[in-house]
């Protein structure tokens, strides 16, 4: 094993999907509740931004049941602002927060981090 310089970290972030937290409706019937804007910036934006401080980062999955499209712009613009790869995984069904790591474990795990 390589020493710690040389490992890649890989970020998580579950965002969940539309058919739950209706609680925060109506303020998510028209935009994702991770996209909501919350001090200036979407809500996913503040825990990307820590994971951003995380030594090696080599990744950050956003894993959901939103529509793709619905995240394509953010991922797009956060990923050419942090100068790290965020990648949105749409569930294809809602699986849960252990379900869609373990739907998505062999992408997450490819790069060996």
């Amino acid at each position: 094993m390589g020493s710690s310089m040389d490992e890649k970290v890989v970020a998580v972030i579950m965002v969940g999907g539309p058919t739950k937290g209706t609680r925060f409706r109506p303020l998510s019937l028209n935009i994702p509740k991770p996209l909501f804007p919350i001090a200036g910036q979407p809500m996913v934006h503040h825990p990307i931004s820590a994971c951003k401080r995380i030594p090696n980062l080599a990744q950050i999955y956003l894993v959901g049941f939103y529509e793709e499209r619905e995240f394509a712009l953010y991922v797009s613009a956060i990923s050419n602002e942090l100068k790290v790869p965020v990648r949105y995984l749409r569930e294809d069904k809602p699986h849960g927060s252990a379900g869609g790591l373990y739907h998505f474990r062999n992408l997450i795990m490819e790069d060996n981090p």
